[in-house]
Formats: structure tokens, sequence, C-alpha cells
């Protein structure tokens, strides 16, 4: 089943591979730009369609599974934000020993 997007694609930079030289060099920066965006967000979408798709089976052959991948998830991302606003709050490191 193939991936489709809302967003309309513009068939002639949908592929870069298959852009001829006449037409990459004719492109200017905007172009380069939304291009990049589209493709980025195409990857976005097809890895948060494949950890939804892990999860939604996950979910089906182990009842409760989402549910604590998600509690898991909340208590890691607590823990990131913890570290970064506070990367010395590390009881191996002190100011002292990190000059």
């Amino acid at each position: 089943m193939p991936f489709s997007s809302s967003e309309p694609s513009d068939p002639d930079l949908d592929d870069i591979d298959a852009l001829d030289e006449d037409t990459l060099a004719m492109m200017d920066i905007d172009q380069w730009v939304e291009n990049l965006r589209r493709t980025d967000r195409s990857l976005y979408n097809l890895m948060a369609l494949e950890v939804w798709s892990i999860a939604k089976t996950m979910d089906t052959l182990t009842p409760g599974f989402w549910g604590q991948f998600m509690e898991n998830r909340h208590k890691a991302m607590k823990e990131y934000i913890k570290h970064r606003k506070h990367p010395l709050s590390n009881p191996d490191q002190s100011p002292e020993t990190s000059e």
C-alpha cells in the first residue's frame, strides 16, 4: 500500500535523483529548501508510521504494551530534560575534575 501525503507534490522535485542536470542547475535556493523540507517531512511521517505499526502489533500481542511504552517514554524524556538542564548533576562529575 503506497504512502500518501496530504501535501500536494511537485513531480519535478519529488525524486532529486531523477532530475537531470539542467533542472538541477535551474533550481534556486528556495526550491532546494522546499524540497529538503518536504523530504524531511516525508521521512518523519514514515518513521512515525513505523513506530505506530510496531507499537500496534506489540499491543495486539501483549495487551498494555502501548501504555507501558508511553509511560517509559515519559520517564525517559523527563530524565533527558533534567540532564540537559543540569549537565553536571551526574555524581561522577564535579566542576573541579571536569577541567
